[in-house]
């Protein structure tokens, strides 16, 4: 194949081409096999008045160029080189102007060849192909035995059949020929014997004058009609030509405007897809910021939880201002364990002081960000509701267009087909010339009698008359022929009026199905939406400890909750068997349209493709639909077990505080009350002031050491500093 394709592209260079030709996929468009034909015969492969044959980027111009360049081949295999087209092979000409083909385009080029050698210019073309190579020359002999291969057979079978008809006709006439000369022969003895000599001879030369005079007159007389008539009919024709030809080049024009149109739909409809995808990622971002607003609202929680923290420890401090005697006493028996305890509090408050300061300034950073992205949603977000309506807008002009030009292709194959017919009429009218017919019966008919010439002269005029009057009124072979496909037309579409009526219907039917199904998935989508976001909501504020009471109420109404959320799943369930059932049925139901499609005829083929195309498209997103539900309820399930274990887990931490507190309020009890025996014991209480006062007295008299005084004073700064810092974060929030 590549030696073949070199062989081809080596011989195409010989020729002085519009576009050079430097790979096989440059012969897709069929302009340089065009101009190839052009040389071998100029007037049978003319270029056309328009600048059909170019370079183009569009597949579809290139199929047009490759299907009128094909029929201009078969025609000039049946016509000129008498050769049947049917024993050719067809190359797939989509496949070549689409993807390039190159198998098929050399089949294209071998056709192309064998005209070339078989034309009127093959000796040129012999000695073009002599100055290649001897690779590209063997290369190229084998690809024109493998077209003569294909035709020789037909053409001796068609040759046989010519030659006994021919043979059997030949016979006929001899036949023919001997008894009229021996019917002649036996007249001119009766004659002879019956009438003399001279007066025969007379008769005869004045009956051949006066048949002379009349077949002349009767010759300028029929010139006179049937060339007039003629002249007539092939000017009307000439002109009803004309106008077909400029119908057809306005129909091309119109087509070429409307291909445009389609082409700038397209670019349209490829830049909104971008557009979308670009929204797509914008919303995607919204998410994540969303999902960052989330943690933000967590992390304030849990410094309102570390505020509480505070608010305890200093209600802690001040128990421990109002019970000094308890707490003297364990600093008399144990200072330093009591400065160390004090010193690692005072560093993990200061250390939880400070993370909450670097949160709370996270936060307030993040503020002004996130007002920002909200207006940028919701500027994004009508953008994106314009850009939806152009597309749509631009999607109802795309349907309208390619029903324009498929009425504008109906109509250019209509004009086609009476162009072909009117072209035959022409040729036809060309090859019944009347004068060539009468130069032949005076030729055929001086040797015999006159009576035998008279009645076949009066028989032609009679049939040629008959033509001419058909002519003169209008109703022509062409006509006729016209007539009966317009005829077989119509019944055909009668025919298949009620059968499409149906078919109509059916699709119509599946149309609102799918539309209804489409309507439902978006519904049962933004219900389970709605769902989700109150879930996350009421998670939200389980976490935060936002609960509606404490104690077993809100247990037992988060186990209804719970409860709600399982049946609510099974309902979800249930309801994706019931679409999985509806989108077999649908999928079943397509299968049978896309049969029954099958069986109409090809006058409805465009309108059913649209029909099917719409069918798909609405398929393919009730599809996407379905797979995005069901990603959904996948979704859903994982979230209801991380909220299920979430909510076990709150559950459990809920009961072992309830428990703690329940504990610490027995402890304080039992400390109320030992301290309410404390004061009420006397001796106790003269204890106490005892040691209080040898505390003072220690102090005044300072009996601590110096380390440790210093140690009490950067405590007591310390905590004063804390209290600031504590205020000064409450009024900030």
């Amino acid at each position: 194949m590549e030696a073949e394709s070199k062989a081809f592209i080596a011989w195409l260079k010989t020729y002085g081409l519009s576009r050079p030709v430097r790979t096989v996929s440059d012969l897709s468009d069929g302009a340089a096999l065009f101009d190839v034909l052009s040389v071998v015969d100029e007037e049978y492969f003319r270029h056309p008045t328009r600048g059909a044959i170019q370079a183009s980027e569009n597949w579809v111009l290139r199929l047009a160029n490759l299907k009128r360049l094909f029929r201009l081949i078969t025609q000039y295999f049946a016509d000129v080189l008498h050769q049947p087209a049917s024993a050719l092979g067809i190359p797939d000409l989509q496949a070549i102007a689409e993807h390039q083909d190159i198998p098929q385009t050399l089949e294209l080029c071998r056709l192309t060849l064998a005209i070339a050698v078989q034309g009127a210019q093959n000796k040129e073309v012999i000695e073009r192909i002599q100055q290649l190579d001897e690779e590209d020359q063997r290369a190229l002999m084998h690809a024109i035995e493998e077209v003569m291969e294909k035709v020789p057979k037909h053409v001796d079978a068609a040759r046989e059949i010519s030659m006994t008809d021919e043979l059997s006709r030949v016979i006929s006439d001899k036949e023919v020929l001997e008894n009229v000369y021996q019917a002649l022969i036996l007249e001119h003895r009766d004659l002879q014997s019956n009438f003399p000599k001279a007066n025969a001879l007379s008769d005869t030369a004045d009956l051949s004058a006066r048949m002379q005079e009349v077949e002349r007159k009767a010759d300028e007389q029929r010139n006179n009609k049937t060339d007039s008539l003629l002249r007539g009919e092939i000017d009307r024709l000439q002109r009803e030509l004309q106008k077909s030809e400029d119908h057809l080049g306005s129909t091309e024009a119109d087509l070429d405007r409307h291909v445009s149109l389609i082409t700038d739909l397209t670019k349209k409809v490829e830049d909104l897809q971008i557009q979308a995808n670009q929204a797509i990622k914008l919303k995607d971002q919204v998410d994540e910021y969303k999902h960052a607003a989330e943690k933000v609202q967590k992390i304030e929680n849990v410094m309102e939880k570390y505020k509480k923290k505070l608010e305890e420890s200093a209600d802690l401090r001040r128990i421990v201002k109002v019970k000094p005697y308890f707490s003297a006493r364990s600093v008399l028996l144990n200072p330093q364990y009591t400065l160390k305890t004090l010193e690692e509090q005072n560093a993990s408050l200061v250390d939880k002081n400070a993370a909450l300061e670097e949160e709370y300034r996270k936060v307030s950073a993040f503020r002004p960000l996130m007002d920002s992205y909200k207006t940028q949603i919701a500027e994004l977000e009508n953008k994106a509701a314009s850009k939806t309506k152009d597309f749509e807008r631009i999607r109802f002009e795309l349907e309208q267009a390619q029903t324009r030009l498929d009425v504008l292709a109906q109509e250019r194959a209509q004009d086609i087909e009476a162009l072909e017919l009117y072209q035959e009429r022409v040729k036809e009218l060309e090859l019944s010339d009347p004068r060539a017919r009468s130069r032949a019966r005076r030729n055929t008919a001086e040797g015999g009698p006159l009576g035998e010439m008279v009645d076949v002269d009066l028989a032609e005029d009679s049939n040629l008359g008959g033509e001419l009057d058909d002519a003169v009124t209008g109703r022509t072979t062409t006509d006729l022929k016209l007539q009966i496909r317009q005829l077989k037309r119509d019944l055909q579409d009668a025919r298949s009026d009620s059968a499409d009526t149906t078919k109509a219907l059916i699709l119509e039917n599946l149309l609102d199905d799918a539309n209804r199904m489409k309507s439902r998935y978006e519904a049962d989508y933004l219900a389970t939406h709605r769902e989700k976001l109150l879930l996350q909501s009421q998670l939200d504020d389980i976490r935060a400890g936002k609960s509606h009471g404490d104690g077993p109420e809100a247990a037992i109404a988060l186990r209804q909750r719970l409860n709600e959320i399982i049946q609510q799943l099974d309902a979800l369930r249930e309801a994706h068997v019931l679409l999985q059932v509806d989108h077999e049925n649908l999928t079943r139901e397509l299968t049978v349209a896309k049969s029954d499609l099958n069986l109409v005829n090809k006058d409805q083929l465009d309108i059913l493709a649209s029909l099917r195309d719409s069918v798909n498209e609405d398929k393919a997103g009730l599809e996407e639909e379905l797979q995005k539900m069901r990603l959904h309820i996948k979704e859903f399930r994982e979230k209801n077990k991380m909220q299920l274990e979430q909510i076990n887990e709150l559950l459990m931490e809920k009961v072992h505080l309830q428990s703690d507190n329940i504990g610490q309020r027995e402890k304080m009890l039992e400390r109320e009350r030992n301290f309410a025996y404390v004061l009420c014991s006397p001796l106790l209480f003269l204890i106490i002031t005892l040691l209080a006062r040898d505390l003072r007295a220690s102090f005044s008299g300072k009996d601590l050491p110096e380390d440790t005084k210093a140690k009490f004073l950067t405590i007591h700064e310390e905590n004063i500093q804390l209290k600031e810092q504590l205020q000064t974060s409450q009024k900030s929030y």
